[in-house]
């Protein structure tokens, strides 16, 4: 349920009421309390008896208020900063002296039209400072959610490395380096100066018997990631090795190879 504005509220406190916040605060127990709870404060202030005994607040609750309404600065000054002169003090001037100023006298109260034209004012005037605020609240949130789940999720340590050394007839140099990420998937980080292949490079790794290895996929470009099987050993296939490969369909190494180096594991 979508519950009336502070203005609305306050309006209602003072008994200006539209039928549908009538009907509102009919089905409402939380707006229907906070009206009520306004309207005490209204009590208070129209019974001069009542506040006369209760304390001065500070100025900082009026500065609050000023700034929570947005006043104008015209009505920026505490009010209690210059209390009516008592009558008894009046009574006790000198004779001769001037006479005290009199007393401003109370604007009228307003109606219900100037009442409503207002809040509908302010509605206006804050309705899309607060559908900003709510959808900067929307973003930074999905924003402060995504980057900390980023964050989380691309940290990663590395737990092997090699520098890669070409084999003959080929003069290029490279890297390989095994990341363990946060969530314990490893990944195979393989960078190389240059492609010398007249076919494809295909990056495996390889078991020290150089018979048996796993191909992890091929490699474009200068830098490759590559998704390390789960059940694969790495003490069992610790050879990095990135080969020259022909268009023929055939899934086999083919022989040649461009960097080859051994993990430190």
């Amino acid at each position: 349920m979508q519950h009336l504005p502070p203005e609305a509220l306050a309006l209602c406190a003072l008994g200006e009421t539209d039928p549908g916040e009538t009907a509102h605060l009919e089905s409402c127990a939380e707006c229907r309390a906070e009206v009520t709870a306004l309207q005490r404060v209204v009590t208070a202030g129209r019974a001069p008896d009542v506040a006369e005994e209760l304390p001065r607040p500070p100025s900082s609750v009026w500065d609050g208020i000023h700034a929570r309404l947005g006043l104008s600065d015209s009505v920026r000054s505490d009010p209690f900063d210059a209390p009516e002169r008592p009558a008894a003090a009046v009574a006790a001037a000198p004779a001769g002296a001037p006479a005290p100023a009199p007393a401003p006298q109370e604007s009228p109260a307003p109606s219900a039209a100037s009442l409503e034209a207002a809040r509908q004012r302010r509605q206006r005037r804050r309705l899309p400072q607060i559908l900003g605020a709510a959808a900067a609240a929307v973003v930074l949130a999905a924003a402060g959610t995504w980057g900390i789940t980023r964050v989380l999720s691309d940290r990663s340590e590395v737990i092997a490395a090699v520098d890669l050394s070409p084999l003959a007839s080929y003069s290029e140099t490279g890297r390989a380096e095994v990341d363990e990420r946060a969530d314990g998937e490893r990944e195979l980080v393989v960078t190389a100066t240059g492609s010398g292949a007249q076919g494809y490079r295909e990056v495996w790794l390889i078991a020290p018997d150089v018979e048996r290895m796993v191909s992890l996929g091929t490699m474009e470009g200068t830098e490759a990631r590559f998704a390390i099987p789960a059940n694969l050993n790495l003490d069992e296939y610790p050879i990095v090795d990135i080969s020259d490969e022909p268009f023929d369909g055939n899934p086999l190494h083919s022989g040649d190879s461009i960097l080859r180096g051994v993990l430190d594991l």
